[in-house]
């Protein structure tokens, strides 16, 4: 599964490369906060299948189920802040990765080694993600 999401994000770093793709930095990380959670999110923290999210909130009779007591659950805002907490710090890794390809897409070392020194900066594991940020970034330089 992890090579077929590794040629995936390639097959869409490739593609997004164009003639009129600019290098530009990424933007800024920003964290998400507990009121900015979506339905969608809060569902996803709770465990609650995507199917059972209604598509219309207010119209819909499940979302009272859904909802009932959860702003007020200690609980359950425990569970939110974990799910804050752990999106957060993978929006914060990806941010860092993408920095740091950004930074060293003039670099003329060798692919996997710079995706190496991105990952031991931003202390990832992810080398598929280094590498496709790397490529995204160097193609971009390249002007392809």
């Amino acid at each position: 599964m992890t090579k077929t999401l590794a040629i995936l994000g390639l097959s869409l770093v490739l593609t997004a490369c164009g003639g009129r793709d600019r290098c530009t930095a990424p933007p800024q990380f920003k964290p998400m906060t507990l009121s900015a959670m979506s339905l969608t999110d809060k569902a996803d923290a709770l465990g609650v299948p995507p199917s059972q999210v209604p598509d219309q909130p207010k119209s819909a009779s499940s979302y009272n189920a859904l909802i009932a007591g959860v702003n007020d659950n200690a609980q359950a805002e425990s569970v939110y802040e974990s799910f804050l907490a752990r999106k957060n710090a993978a929006l914060k890794q990806n941010y860092c990765i993408e920095n740091e390809a950004y930074k060293a897409r003039a670099m003329k070392d060798e692919m996997s080694t710079v995706a190496h020194a991105v990952m031991a900066t931003c202390g990832g594991q992810d080398e598929s993600a280094a590498l496709a940020a790397v490529l995204k970034y160097r193609n971009c330089a390249l002007g392809n």
